[in-house]
């Protein structure tokens, strides 16, 4: 399986440090804007690696979320500019969504259940 990581959002700072971060045999795209890992067998292993490296680095207004339209695909995103691009995000729990109306019957089951 092959997952990508999108830092095309991201800074400067942000892009050093997951390539760093990330195995020397990935390849990174031409304009440093994408790492391809080509023996990746689980993308869901791959977002908590980035979101917990963005922790420890103090990295607070940007997310990891999953590309919705690209299968395999996790991209940076600042917590403002989200919604803009057509991501809508649980304020409980984080899960992303293509419409506000999914996102709002999701957010009633935490107030539900």
């Amino acid at each position: 399986m092959v997952v990508t990581i999108d830092l095309t959002y991201a800074n400067d700072r942000m892009r050093n440090l997951i390539q760093k971060s990330i195995s020397n045999n990935s390849p990174i795209g031409q304009n440093g804007y994408k790492i391809v890992m080509q023996d990746e067998p689980n993308l869901k292993r791959i977002k908590p690696r980035i979101e917990k490296l963005l922790d420890e680095n103090d990295i607070r207004d940007f997310i990891v979320a999953e590309n919705t339209e690209q299968e395999n695909e996790i991209t940076l995103l600042k917590k403002g500019d989200i919604e803009q691009l057509g991501i809508y995000l649980c304020t409980h729990c984080g899960v992303s969504f293509e419409s506000e109306i999914q996102r709002i019957v999701h957010q009633r089951i935490h107030y539900i259940g």
